[in-house]
């Protein structure tokens, strides 16, 4: 079993959950076979079963594992990979199927929402990245542009009351939707003032981003996005993000090992793998930026 770099990587539910069968998600191994690999679907659906624990609603156990040599579980299931999620005889490993079940099974924890725009902003920053990372070229235009359409919804977002709903039929959050009654200028997340389904499959996308295009296209996200920094440093500070984040060096060779993308050196390979983990953290500041290194 592995460790995300930080908390231990076995999650249990609080006593409400005592009782439930115990649900495991598989996701990618690390280049030492141990710690937490860089999925962006992976972090996704570690975030969503980590938000619903701690509304004891289920508990939950992460493995870390190698899709070329599945474990014997996902032969009997005909699992073929990463995220892949077990509860029983249940067995999925396409992430919408993960997603859909878990809200079935376990409803709550705050996670819905219903924002076409949010949608609509998010919806080409990652694809133009994809692109941009395998491309020859350098021109990144195309980024920018997507990353400036997201930053336009978050500073522009007026109201944190748009649409967002609670899974819960009878209001059983109170405090989380006192929260999203904050006055506008707090706003931390893509529909209000906690994670959604939406700030999970974002997030860790973004992080991919930030990290993978510095290292291997020297690319630097504009320090003038203030919305979008903004929505980062919420999630550098939300304990949530924080504990299912993959080191800087996992992302940067899940990136170098994809086809078509920049190659390192044998010999800066060699190095980035065997670094002390390191977590890119930092938002462009007035004072001097902080990396988190894990001791």
């Amino acid at each position: 079993m592995g460790s995300v770099g930080q908390p231990p990587v076995v999650v249990a539910a609080g006593a409400a959950a005592n009782g439930r069968e115990e649900v495991t998600v598989y996701v990618k191994a690390g280049v030492d076979g141990e710690r937490m690999g860089a999925c962006p679907f992976c972090q996704r659906v570690f975030m969503v079963l980590l938000i619903k624990s701690q509304h004891n609603l289920l508990r939950f156990k992460v493995i870390t594992t190698n899709p070329a040599k599945p474990p014997p579980e996902f032969k009997a299931l005909g699992l073929k990979h990463v995220p892949a999620l077990i509860h029983g005889d249940d067995g999925y490993d396409a992430l919408d199927d993960i997603i859909q079940y878990l809200d079935t099974k376990f409803p709550g924890g705050g996670l819905e929402y219903c924002n076409p725009e949010a949608d609509l902003a998010t919806k080409d920053f990652f694809s133009k990245f994809c692109f941009y990372i395998k491309a020859v070229n350098q021109d990144p235009s195309k980024l920018d542009q997507a990353l400036q359409k997201l930053n336009s919804f978050l500073e522009k977002s007026t109201s944190i009351t748009n649409g967002l709903t609670n899974g819960d039929s009878n209001h059983q959050h109170d405090e989380e939707e006192e929260e999203d009654c904050l006055p506008e200028a707090q706003v931390q997340f893509l529909c209000g003032n906690r994670l959604t389904h939406l700030d999970c499959e974002v997030l860790p996308k973004l992080q991919h981003l930030r990290v993978a295009a510095k290292i291997l296209k020297d690319y630097d996200i504009p320090t003038n996005l203030r919305g979008f920094w903004r929505f980062l440093h919420a999630a550098y500070t939300h304990p949530v993000f924080v504990r299912t984040c993959p080191c800087d060096q996992e992302i940067i060779l899940h990136w170098h090992d994809r086809p078509e993308t920049p190659k390192l050196s044998h010999k800066k390979h060699s190095v980035i793998a065997k670094e002390k983990p390191k977590y890119s953290f930092d938002v462009p500041v007035h004072a001097s930026v902080v990396t988190v290194v894990d001791e």
